[in-house]
C-alpha cells in the first residue's frame, strides 16, 4: 500500500513533546540489549518477521544509524519509548549493545513520543496508525485512551466548553498531518472496535472502508464469507449492497463472475507485483487448496 512520505521525526518530536531532543542527536551512551524492555505505549502490535530480518541485515552491515529513545525505570532498566523495531532487529543481528538517548520522560511525554515515532514509519497498518493517533489525542487531552474518542466527540459537539483543548488538538493533529481530529473520530477511530477477525484482515491490508462494512455483520461465518469476497476485487459499493441484503447487479448467483474476476487478477502481472509478501503467501496457499479441490 502506497503511503505519503512522512516528515523527519526529530522535528515532530521536538514540536509535540516538551524537552525531547531530536533522535538524530549523537547517542549519549550505549546500553546492553538485555537492559531494555519493550515500551508500555507501543502502538505497533505486529512486527513483520521478514522486515525485521531485512533490518537486521542492514544493522550488521551499517550498525544502528539512529539511536533508540529510552527512559529509566525504578529497577535500573530502561523502557524503550521509540525504536523497538531497531532493538528487536539488533538482537537478531547479534548485537550486545545499542546506542540510546536516555530521557526522564513522563508517561504523557512517553506516550506522545511513541505515537509520533511510529507515525513517521511507512509500514504501519491502519490499526496501528489509528492506535498511534489515539495515543496522541489521549496525551494531548490528558485522559486515558479508552476515554479519548468520547472526549473528542464531546468537544466536537460543544467546542465552547474547552477552547484550549480544541486548540491543543488542532495543533497536535496538524503536526501529524493527513487528517484533522474531527475527521479522525468520524471516519477511522471506530476501526479499533471491529471484531478481531476483521481487525486481522485490516492488518493484512484490507481497506478500512470495507472493514467497517463487514464489521457490522454479527455472524462470524457471514463475516468470513465477506472477507473472502474482498479477495475477488469486490468494490465498496458492492460489499455494502451485500451486507444490506440488496442484490448486486454485477454478481452472478452461479459464481461465474467471481471465476472470471479472479482469473483476470491472477493473470495480471502488474497486480501480482504489487502484492505484499503476506498477501502473496496467502494467495499461493489458496491456489494450492484450489488445485487440490479441483483434482478430486
Amino acid at each position: 500500500m502506497t503511503r505519503r512520505a512522512r516528515p523527519v521525526i526529530g522535528a515532530r518530536l521536538t514540536g509535540l513533546v516538551a524537552g525531547v531532543e531530536e533522535l538524530s542527536h549523537p547517542a549519549a551512551t550505549t546500553v546492553p540489549v538485555g537492559l531494555l524492555s519493550a515500551g508500555t505505549f507501543q502502538p505497533r502490535v505486529h512486527f513483520d518477521e521478514a522486515a525485521l530480518n531485512d533490518l537486521a541485515r542492514s544493522i550488521r552491515e551499517q550498525g544502528i544509524l539512529q539511536p533508540l529513545l529510552v527512559r529509566p525505570d525504578v529497577s535500573g532498566r530502561y523502557e524503550i519509548v521509540a525504536g523497538e523495531r531497531r532493538w528487536r532487529a539488533a538482537q537478531l543481528a547479534g548485537l550486545s549493545e545499542v546506542p540510546v538517548l536516555i530521557r526522564p520522560l513522563s508517561d504523557a511525554e512517553a506516550r506522545m513520543a511513541a505515537a509520533v515515532e511510529n507515525l513517521q514509519r511507512e509500514n504501519l497498518n491502519v490499526i496501528e496508525e489509528v492506535r498511534a493517533r489515539l495515543q496522541v489525542a489521549a496525551a494531548t487531552l490528558d485522559v486515558p485512551e479508552a476515554e479519548a474518542v468520547a472526549r473528542m466527540f464531546a468537544l466536537d459537539r460543544h467546542p465552547e466548553t474547552a477552547p484550549e483543548a480544541i486548540m491543543a488538538l488542532d495543533t497536535a493533529f496538524g503536526s501529524l498531518g493527513r487528517e484533522t481530529w474531527r475527521s479522525f473520530i468520524r471516519n477511522r477511530a471506530a476501526v479499533l472496535n471491529l471484531p478481531s477477525d476483521v481487525q486481522a484482515a485490516v492488518r493484512e491490508g484490507l481497506d478500512y472502508r470495507k472493514a467497517m462494512i463487514i464489521g457490522r455483520v454479527k455472524d462470524p461465518g457471514q463475516r468470513l464469507t465477506l472477507l473472502e469476497r474482498t479477495h475477488t476485487g469486490i468494490t465498496v459499493q458492492e460489499l455494502r449492497a451485500l451486507v444490506s441484503g440488496t442484490n448486486v447487479g454485477s454478481t452472478d448467483p452461479s459464481g461465474a463472475d467471481t471465476w472470471t474476476t479472479v482469473a483476470k487478477q491472477l493473470m495480471d502481472a502488474r497486480r501480482r507485483s504489487t502484492l505484499t509478501e503476506v498477501k502473496r503467501n496467502r494467495v499461493e496457499k489458496l491456489l494450492h487448496q484450489l488445485a487440490s479441490i479441483l483434482a478430486e
